[in-house]
């Protein structure tokens, strides 16, 4: 893991959370000035063009005590190393989708977007799923958008992540609607969170974004058996009460998640942590948001809650100009993806932080006005601890 020197230390900011009504403590998140270190570097380690950072880091230790990163596009290649410092990228492709052109499939582009192991051995992977009917001839190609229907489907590993297949079944949540029904706008199940450990199951969130009525917002999901993509469920009207069905074989009529929070958790979460000191849950955003002097700041927030359904926040925690915004051209170096992890952390699958984790983020630099493949996965030390 190269160090180089800090570019943001202009923008780095304490992100001041307020003690929660269950009198777990407050806490202050904070990014420390110095230097940044690099743990993908494209211009020294992608093995084609498009072998990019295009996830949040997601992490685990295999039986052997070798961590693996995942943090790839489409065509699926993990970092591996004994420690974060010593983290080399692999040309191997450990996973890559079918790319069919029917979205009933649910095998077309598809990105291991979570990780969790709970031996070493067997690797549980959930995987975002993209059907562009732009490029199957569905959609005229300046439609991309209109026609972007995504899903969540599952993975698995028997050989410690070296490589990944499709479970069956398959899916693990869509909306309750066809591709074709959502013609004109861009929907489903994106972007979920790692999977983390709660009592009796597993849990994570995914971002939904749906047509009206049905409400848009960060979905909270779990089941109690990562080995049946079926038994994942998502929170409604007080319980984990909304199967996910598929829409190509059931009626799709059926209801959405309630979005978890929305005015602290604004934006879609893009990792979930445990702080140990404190028993509380963090999240980390990237956002915009204007502060109390009307300034838009723009970087990752972070929230904070003790049960994954009740949030405090969002409180800015680093400064930055960010991916897909600026027009018309791009900020100058944009981030995205950002995740809280520690290096230290003794749980396999790294969901909890001590006092110093670090804050990942992608990286950047732009081809002409648009951000293009040279992206950087960079790694800032944080701070944690009580106001």
């Amino acid at each position: 893991m190269r160090a180089v020197r800090g570019t943001l230390a202009a923008g780095l900011v304490a992100g001041a959370l307020p003690a929660g009504a269950d009198g777990l403590p407050a806490l202050r998140i904070t990014a420390s000035p110095g230097e940044e270190r690099l743990l993908f570097d494209h211009g020294r380690d992608a093995c084609e063009t498009w072998d990019i950072p295009d996830t949040p880091t997601r992490a685990f230790r295999d039986a052997s005590g070798t961590i693996h990163v995942f943090q790839s596009h489409h065509r699926a290649r993990a970092l591996a190393g004994p420690d974060f410092a010593s983290l080399r990228h692999s040309c191997r492709v450990a996973f890559e989708g079918a790319g069919r052109d029917d979205p009933a499939s649910f095998e077309n582009r598809g990105w291991i977007a979570s990780t969790f192991t709970p031996d070493g051995r067997t690797v549980h992977a959930v995987v975002h799923d993209e059907y562009r009917g732009h490029e199957t001839g569905a959609c005229e190609p300046g439609e991309a958008d209109a026609c972007w229907y995504n899903t969540l489907t599952a993975a698995v590993s028997h050989d410690g992540g070296a490589t990944f297949r499709p479970s069956e079944p398959r899916l693990v949540a869509a909306l309750p609607l066809r591709a074709e029904d959502t013609r004109g706008h861009r929907a489903g199940f994106f972007e979920p969170t790692n999977i983390v450990a709660v009592t009796d199951g597993f849990a994570m969130m995914a971002n939904v974004v749906s047509p009206a009525p049905r409400r848009s917002g960060n979905c909270l999901l779990r089941t109690d058996d990562l080995a049946d993509a079926s038994r994942w469920r998502g929170w409604s009207d007080g319980a984990y009460r909304v199967r996910f069905e598929d829409p190509y074989r059931a009626d799709p009529a059926g209801p959405l998640c309630d979005p978890i929070a929305p005015a602290a958790l604004p934006w879609p979460v893009t990792s979930l942590t445990r702080h140990e000191a404190s028993g509380l849950w963090i999240a980390t955003m990237k956002g915009r948001r204007a502060d109390a002097g009307g300034v838009e700041r723009t970087g990752v927030f972070v929230s904070t809650s003790s049960d994954l359904l009740h949030w405090q926040g969002p409180a800015l925690l680093l400064e930055a100009p960010l991916m897909g915004s600026g027009t018309p051209c791009a900020p100058d170096r944009p981030i995205g993806y950002p995740a809280l992890i520690d290096p230290a952390s003794s749980d396999r699958n790294f969901s909890t932080v001590g006092d110093r984790p670090l804050l990942t983020f992608v990286r950047a630099r732009l081809d002409g006005c648009a951000v293009g493949p040279d992206r950087d996965i960079v790694a800032l030390s944080v701070e944690i601890g009580g106001r």
